[in-house]
């Protein structure tokens, strides 16, 4: 009855949960990600990542319950924790909840957390529990399955410190709100997005047409990447979730305009976020001109780098990659061809290799990108390009491939991540349509110092 199965739309690319949208990401983009957001102290980062959780969690759970008025609240706790799981994002325990929330506060567990496990791959101990996502999703899920709103916070003193600062579990604290105000359950679903003119004519494959696309498809889609007995999805030398599209387009773009508004009012904090930013102090060497809307978008694409770097890098050092995937090779540049052709049985559009200069260009094209299609849910039209993820992830495959030598199976570190993605010679892109602007595909062009 709760069991789940995500769908994919063989002409969009889009996978689908029980109506929402799905893509597959790993545990450094979300880490990264999180950061960003973090790391500004001039915003208020928990709304955006919290708040931005809570919400999706209580969409998608609320429209299956709906189709489901029979189901009591344990069944529908039920459900959210096997969606949870099912996504990798843990084994938060939601039943408790089945019973009300008083007295308050009602305390709930999870001995495994995707979140909290990322972050602790970063340097040092964390001053403050960072399961925000977590979170998030237990105040959506709880406030979907008994109908009332809620608001929580992660409970973190000596003795109780989370998964995310070193501790056994991490525990979050509900409370019922005393109004709306916290959780409003009457927010409307945003409208479908308005596609462009054109947006819906994907075009067939014109490079390497004898790598097979559609079997490397289904074999992707056919791999065991659910959660496991601690639900996790630990694969390619990452470990992934199956996460909500439209949760990281949620915060990356309420990212971008609380920062845009941040610089506004703080006159020095331009400068400032050289400093608080390492990847921003380098680029900052590179590409001096970055100012304004141009510092949010370079964090952005940097999350981007990383998940390129990490993600697809794994999958080309990867058992399955090189079963069914190398044979099929007859040159370096199909592996190019091969990689998208995983992209897309990822949930983020459809991909295209439109031009492809060996060690020189690419030029790289989407359909129903997830970036833009969110932004136009939410936000509606872009004034300037906005698939910040599409932008880092074709520069890093330009550069695995010629700086990193990927098909050598390099050992995929920090420290070499640093060497090739922040390369002086390294390769950078660069959008040059957008279907939030109202083109009828995402392009980024790659190129040696673009900028």
């Amino acid at each position: 009855m709760n069991s789940c199965q995500a769908q994919r739309d063989p002409h969009t690319g889009i996978v689908r949960l029980d109506g929402e949208a799905m893509v597959f990401h790993c545990n450094h983009y979300n880490r990264f990600l999180q950061l960003v957001v973090e790391d500004c102290h001039y915003i208020r980062h928990e709304p955006i990542l919290q708040d931005s959780a809570a919400e999706i969690a209580y969409r998608q759970l609320h429209s299956l319950f709906q189709q489901n008025p029979h189901w009591t609240p344990a069944e529908r706790l039920a459900a959210a924790e096997i969606r949870y799981r099912y996504c990798g994002f843990g084994d938060l325990e939601l039943s408790p909840a089945a019973s009300g929330l008083e007295p308050a506060p009602l305390r709930l567990r999870e001995q495994h957390s995707h979140y909290g496990c990322a972050l602790r791959l970063n340097y040092g101990k964390r001053r403050q529990a960072g399961e925000f996502f977590d979170m998030g999703f237990a105040m959506g899920a709880v406030a979907a399955s008994l109908d009332i709103a809620v608001h929580g916070r992660i409970a973190s003193r000596a003795g109780e410190e989370p998964i995310s600062m070193g501790g056994s579990q991490s525990q979050f604290l509900l409370f019922p709100a005393e109004s709306d105000a916290h959780f409003p359950l009457d927010t409307p679903p945003p409208a479908p997005a308005e596609l462009p003119e054109g947006a819906d004519d994907v075009p067939e494959r014109s490079f390497a047409l004898h790598v097979d696309e559609d079997g490397i498809i289904e074999a992707v889609a056919s791999l065991p990447l659910v959660g496991d007995e601690h639900g996790l999805i630990p694969a390619f030398g990452v470990t992934l979730t199956r996460h909500y599209a439209d949760y990281y387009n949620l915060v990356s773009f309420r990212f971008e305009r609380a920062l845009d508004e941040a610089l506004r009012t703080h006159k020095y904090l331009g400068e400032m976020l050289w400093y608080e930013y390492p990847s921003l102090f380098f680029y900052k060497d590179k590409f001096s001109h970055l100012q304004g809307h141009a510092l949010a978008r370079t964090l952005l694409i940097e999350a981007g780098h990383i998940c390129g770097f990490n993600t697809m890098g794994g999958i080309m050092r990867s058992d399955p990659w090189y079963q069914l995937i190398v044979p099929q090779l007859r040159q370096r540049e199909d592996w190019l061809a091969g990689i998208v052709a995983c992209i897309n049985a990822l949930g983020w559009g459809v991909w295209r290799i439109a031009e492809l200069v060996p060690n020189e260009r690419l030029v790289l094209r989407a359909w129903y990108p997830y970036e833009s299609l969110g932004h136009l849910r939410a936000f509606g039209r872009s004034e300037h390009p906005i698939d910040y993820l599409m932008t880092g992830i074709a520069a890093s495959l330009m550069n695995l491939l010629y700086t990193a030598d990927i098909t050598q199976k390099p050992d995929l570190t920090l420290e070499f991540y640093y060497q090739v993605n922040r390369s002086k010679e390294g390769f950078w892109g660069h959008q040059t349509r957008c279907v939030a602007m109202g083109d009828p595909y995402s392009e980024v062009v790659v190129e040696r110092n673009l900028l």
